[in-house]
């Protein structure tokens, strides 16, 4: 993984980077590399064609030099700076070139989407960790974010990296309230494509299974909540 790239999956905002990540791993050539567990972690099992995986996972595409962080449910607000260094040392060990990772911003105008592609409705926001990563922003065309404040694991990673000099871009999308989290993952998914190349995402496969796969996550979500609460 000497100079590949880490991508932050773990649900944010809008659940954008479970999504996103969902699709850019049917990528060929990703597989399952470990799983991610944790005490802290409520005892759930994730079934996918007919076999149970642990609901933390890390997949790795040795051709494309990325490595997917990936989780079906909300990380524990009390871990996920923890989390987020486990991410970024895992990084460092492997001399990973960049973590990217992604979050919402929430607004409620809708965008004028008539005659575009999801794709192009909106600029996307980054934050970088480094002179040297917001070079890459700019050079790609995103809008570097001036103010403003992120929270959870993106916002961990970027804090981290910026200690350790180790390159985090941060993608941020808008999230309508009122419309369904495909069209921020669906940004954040082209916006990706764009930082490793080779990584693809369909597009339009993953419009058609947008309700399926939010509804699965929702569900996920609020058998974790009703489970952490049990426990409690």
């Amino acid at each position: 993984m000497k100079g590949g790239m880490v991508i932050d999956g773990f649900p944010s905002a809008g659940l954008i980077n479970a999504i996103a990540s969902e699709c850019l791993i049917r990528s060929g050539g990703t597989e399952l590399y470990a799983i991610i567990d944790s005490p802290e972690f409520p005892p759930l099992s994730i079934v996918n064609q007919y076999s149970p995986q642990f609901p933390a996972r890390l997949h790795v595409n040795r051709n494309l030099k990325v490595a997917f962080f990936v989780s079906e449910f909300n990380i524990n607000p009390a871990i996920q700076s923890a989390m987020a260094r486990t991410i970024l040392n895992w990084a460092l060990e492997n001399e990973c070139k960049m973590i990217i990772s992604a979050s919402g911003l929430v607004t409620s105008e809708s965008p004028d989407v008539k005659g575009q592609g999801v794709a192009d409705v909106q600029p996307i926001f980054a934050v970088a960790s480094t002179p040297s990563s917001l070079e890459i922003i700019k050079d790609h065309g995103f809008v570097p974010l001036r103010a403003g404040s992120i929270r959870g694991i993106p916002a961990a990673l970027l804090n981290e990296g910026s200690l350790k000099g180790q390159d985090v871009i941060v993608l941020l999308a808008n999230i309508m309230t009122d419309a369904p989290d495909f069209r921020a993952a669906a940004l954040i998914s082209t916006a990706v494509t764009k930082l490793v190349p080779g990584l693809s995402c369909d597009i339009a496969a993953l419009d058609r299974e947008a309700q399926e796969i939010e509804t699965k996550m929702k569900q996920i979500r609020e058998d974790y909540h009703n489970m952490s609460s049990y426990i409690a």
